[in-house]
């Protein structure tokens, strides 16, 4: 949506665990279609008051076809009978679209309708967890759990006006409104993300600890992924015929080189001062490689086979002479159990969550009745994840 949606949702936050029951699915009311008709904002909160009194939900819709643009006040989605508008999806998002001088009349119905069903999907999941949480909390614990997350809200804030290096609310007010939003909204998405977190969080029945014998068997069957490639440390001396006038000249520099390392200099000294090549700067050193990332294969095997300290005899080539120091080696070896043990175990307990998480959600779709202007093709996509 825009920089400060996106720093709001790196700001650690995570949904609190609401303690209360887990929501008994109630059946869900019967599906109402939704026709090609638009309405302006009277139109859409009578809607919702009908739905609210069990009157069928005023049905509005849109199509290519239809005339009427997407608006602010456009429903969009009938989520088991609450009507779900086109800025409940969007927010900020449509008024930048809409602003945006890039983008031509013709084009910004077609990028809202894009931006909308990309996010659709996500809204009317969390639409559905969040009704299903409010069933179980009574209005008055609702507006007290809102009370109980003010303060980790203005932490949010605080950490949005620090890192735009804002001093005053009315300079972060004014960013806001460019982007669409206010404080107000960041607010009302911040409460929606923890009530969906928090269902979630205690709605999953994940163990503490994972017994021993599971970790082992893991270890053993992902074994390779506990046992390192091997690698060599080595630097290079390399003498080139263009610098040195052809072969000949390239041939007095490299029995100087020769020379210099017999004579007991160091080999860094030496690179730095002789060598052709860039690696002189450091002095010859090219570094840690894993076995296998040479194309020079003839070359790798001598590298991996010479001992710590060996320097190689004088290597030939088309164009140049080349000597290698081989400094280190790290041989393979298995890194034993009781070292990756607790790192097992928090990847299994990741992926537990995970999968937890994940069915929670295909339980809330496969509970939900959901209507949406995109029809059956997308509807039919939503349930279908439930499977998955």
């Amino acid at each position: 949506m825009g920089i400060l949606l996106v720093i709001l949702g790196n700001c650690g936050c995570k949904g609190r665990s609401l303690k209360v029951p887990n929501p008994v699915f109630a059946d869900a009311p019967p599906r109402r279609s939704l026709v090609n008709q638009t309405a302006d904002a009277e139109e859409q909160r009578l809607a919702m008051v009908q739905s609210s009194t069990g009157t069928n939900v005023q049905k509005i819709g849109y199509s290519k076809n239809n005339l009427d643009p997407l608006t602010g006040t456009t429903v969009v989605a009938d989520v088991n009978g609450k009507p779900v508008f086109v800025d409940d999806v969007l927010g900020g998002a449509r008024q930048i679209i809409e602003s945006d001088p890039r983008l031509p009349e013709s084009k910004r119905q077609e990028v809202i309708e894009a931006t909308l069903r990309k996010r659709l999907p996500k809204y009317v999941e969390d639409e559905l967890i969040v009704q299903a949480l409010e069933k179980k909390i009574p209005e008055d614990k609702r507006d007290a759990i809102k009370e109980t997350l003010e303060p980790q809200f203005q932490k949010v804030i605080t950490g949005i006006k620090e890192k735009e290096g804002f001093v005053t609310d009315q300079q972060l007010d004014e960013r806001l409104a460019k982007e669409g939003i206010s404080v107000d909204s960041l607010r009302d998405n911040f409460l929606r993300m923890q009530m969906v977190e928090g269902y979630i969080g205690t709605s999953i029945k994940v163990p503490e600890t994972i017994d021993r014998e599971v970790l082992v068997s893991y270890y053993q069957e992902h074994i390779n992924d506990y046992t390192p490639v091997e690698e060599v440390r080595f630097a290079e001396i390399v003498i080139r015929f263009r610098d040195h006038g052809g072969r000949d000249g390239a041939e007095q520099a490299m029995t100087n080189v020769v020379t210099q390392l017999q004579s007991g200099k160091d080999f860094g000294d030496v690179a730095q001062a002789l060598s052709d090549t860039m690696t002189a700067e450091k002095r010859g050193e090219i570094g840690w490689i894993k076995r296998g990332s040479l194309t020079d294969k003839a070359l790798e095997d001598m590298l991996f086979e010479m001992p710590d300290e060996e320097i190689s005899s004088v290597q030939v080539r088309s164009d140049r002479f080349e000597v290698y120091k081989v400094i280190d080696h790290r041989d393979p070896g298995t890194i034993p159990f009781q070292e990756v043990q607790k790192e097992i175990e928090t990847t299994l307990l990741n992926e537990m969550k995970l999968e937890a998480r994940q069915k929670v959600r295909r339980e809330i779709r496969e509970k939900g009745n959901v209507n949406t202007i995109f029809g059956e093709s997308f509807e039919k996509e939503f349930r279908d994840a439930s499977k998955l």
